[in-house]
């Protein structure tokens, strides 16, 4: 995640740097619509193959079969109905998106959704160390992509999106290259597709609703905004974004291995995981608020000063991220994924109802607050119901244990191999 990170946070320097904040804003519209659209895509079709990879090793084959061919479908028919809807916006809709670009989005779409086939696969056989290379390497290929088009023919909107596109569907060939290796080929199942389809429609409610968190403010800002004021934001929110990665991976490894550990040990699991990454979580938010607002000035230019105050109501959020994410999928992993879409769309309806009220007054600082509160409610939401599905004491929510400072060590060893060698 941190090195994946790493090479999103050059290309977004070089986009911020060549495109100027309008441009920028531009660009955050293609990207994010195609990333809803393969999002929207899934029905909670990866969901369901992680769990299911997870406990029936003698169908992953058709598993990945069934994800391959069911999300490309779907992929194209919901890039389709989000292309018409632009189109039919006219001049209401986001300036700077024409043909090329609604092309774009159908490609980017396509390639989105097979990247999630490969990756639900991948987990779901607890092959984190190809996931991991993978995410941290494939990152790299678009500011690369950017780098060479800038200093030759130099960056427009359309060739940074198209460069996007090319360099995801690398990731996404990869991830699909190490999801079939020590399986066969097979052919679709369908009632295996049914159950797959039953299972993750209850918990794509949550996990949708949980991924329109990140990108919903950056689409009301589209139309309530101004393309400068979408690509000051954007920069506060990719910078932010850091602050999410240990949580987010944490949450990842949990759903497999908890999907296969004893019903009695997945509680203890899922407090330990938040409690260490809410220790790292808040660690890290502190230093972000000393070092941000001299470092967003420096790192992307002056024309980026007001990313300051949204990267600072941003914040507080990342602790609501943690625990919507880690008890959500926790959730899922309980054989409960209806009780793991209950969170997300609390944190999606006070995001939305917030954004609206805010983002007219205060543009992107209202945006930010408006993040900030909606994770919170949602994590707060994941929480109860977690602690209603699987009672514990309070105190266990937040007395550390010393097998917590064990993420310390994990992070540190990369560090110090580093530097050794």
């Amino acid at each position: 995640k941190i090195g994946g990170g790493a090479g999103l946070c050059v290309a977004v320097l070089v986009r911020a740097r060549a495109l100027g904040p309008t441009g920028r804003g531009t660009i955050a519209c293609i990207t994010v619509t195609a990333l809803v659209a393969a999002r929207l895509a899934g029905l909670g079709i990866t969901e369901a193959t992680t769990v299911f990879v997870a406990r029936r090793v003698e169908a992953r084959a058709a598993l990945l079969t069934n994800a391959v061919v069911f999300l490309f479908g779907s992929a194209l028919l919901t890039a389709a109905v989000a292309c018409g809807a632009l189109i039919a916006l006219g001049d209401q809709g986001p300036a700077g998106i024409g043909a090329p670009e609604l092309a774009v989005i159908v490609a980017a779409t396509v390639v989105s959704a097979m990247g999630d086939a490969g990756y639900c696969v991948l987990l779901g056989c607890g092959r984190l160390r190809p996931l991991a290379l993978i995410t941290a390497t494939a990152s790299w290929v678009y500011p690369v992509f950017l780098l060479a088009i800038w200093s030759t023919a130099g960056l427009t909107v359309l060739s940074a999106a198209v460069a996007w596109t090319v360099a995801e569907s690398i990731r996404a060939g990869a991830y699909l290259a190490q999801s079939r290796r020590g399986l066969s080929l097979s052919r679709p199942d369908s009632g295996l597709l049914l159950e797959a389809v039953r299972f993750g429609s209850r918990a794509w409610v949550g996990s949708l609703a949980r991924f329109l968190n990140f990108r919903t403010d950056q689409i009301l800002m589209g139309f309530l905004a101004t393309e400068a004021a979408l690509g000051v934001y954007a920069v506060a929110v990719h910078a932010s974004e850091v602050l999410l990665y240990l949580p987010a991976a944490m949450a990842t490894a949990l759903l497999p291995a908890a999907a296969r550990t004893e019903v009695g040990l997945r509680t203890e699991q899922a407090l330990r995981a938040f409690r260490s990454a809410a220790l790292v979580t808040a660690a890290a938010a502190l230093v972000a608020a000393l070092i941000g607002p001299v470092l967003l000035p420096l790192v992307f230019g002056e024309a980026f000063d007001a990313s300051v105050a949204p990267f600072l109501w941003l914040l507080p959020g990342a602790l609501g991220f943690t625990a919507m994410i880690v008890f959500s999928n926790a959730l899922v992993a309980h054989s409960a994924p209806g009780l793991s879409s209950v969170g997300p769309p609390v944190s999606l309806v006070v995001g939305i109802g917030l954004d609206l009220v805010l983002i007219p007054r205060f543009g992107a600082s209202g945006a930010a607050a408006a993040a900030s509160a909606a994770f919170l409610a949602g994590g707060c939401t994941g929480l109860l119901v977690f602690r209603r599905r699987s009672p514990f004491a309070w105190r266990a929510l937040w007395l550390p244990r010393r097998s917590d400072l064990a993420v310390f060590g994990a992070l540190a060893r990369p560090l110090r191999a580093a530097r050794s060698s």
